[in-house]
């Protein structure tokens, strides 16, 4: 029996290379990093889409009822919540990783900085080497906009797409 997700919807902001779109994703069915992860579509379909530049996030410059995104050209996906940004395993499941190194990362016209959620010793490159998903969840995170350091997105979870990711450091903290 399928288990239904507490929501039909679920709000988001999808960043390309040079725009964002905030819209709704149809996650009655299939969580976001579960759609994300899917290799069977090469597409995410939003509801009630608005696009904007990155170098001007704040101004709208359409809308449309129905948008189509190509997931290969999805850099990052912002959620305000940690659960909406992890495959239901690693919310309920023995995925729960003790490791939550915190990390800085690039990707085109974005720098990322959060915490990782790993199961395993913390090595940079498995990260971007192994597994199957597309996708990684990088939580308590902040988004800066290259092109305007002022324009700063937050989410309980950032998703970034493993192909865009340019540089990934490992953050010291403070002794």
């Amino acid at each position: 029996m399928r288990e239904q997700l507490s929501t039909s919807w679920l709000v988001a902001d999808y960043f390309t290379y040079r725009h964002r779109v905030s819209g709704r994703l149809d996650v009655r069915s299939k969580k976001l990093a579960t759609q994300l992860n899917d290799t069977a579509s090469a597409f995410i379909e939003l509801e009630d889409a608005y696009i904007s530049s990155v170098e001007r996030p704040a101004e709208i410059i359409a809308s449309y009822a129905t948008s189509i995104i190509r997931k290969r050209n999805i850099t990052a996906v912002a959620v305000a919540r940690q659960e909406d940004g992890l495959l239901r395993e690693q919310i309920y499941g023995s995925y729960m990783g003790a490791y939550l190194p915190r990390v800085f990362l690039t990707v085109p016209a974005f720098e990322i900085e959060g915490y990782l959620r790993l199961s395993s010793k913390f090595d940079l490159r498995t990260v971007l080497s192994t597994g199957t998903d597309f996708f990684i969840p990088v939580l308590d995170a902040t988004m800066r906009s290259s092109i305007r350091p002022d324009f700063v997105f937050t989410g309980g979870a950032i998703l970034v797409n493993k192909e865009h990711i340019g540089i990934i450091c490992m953050v010291r903290e403070q002794e």
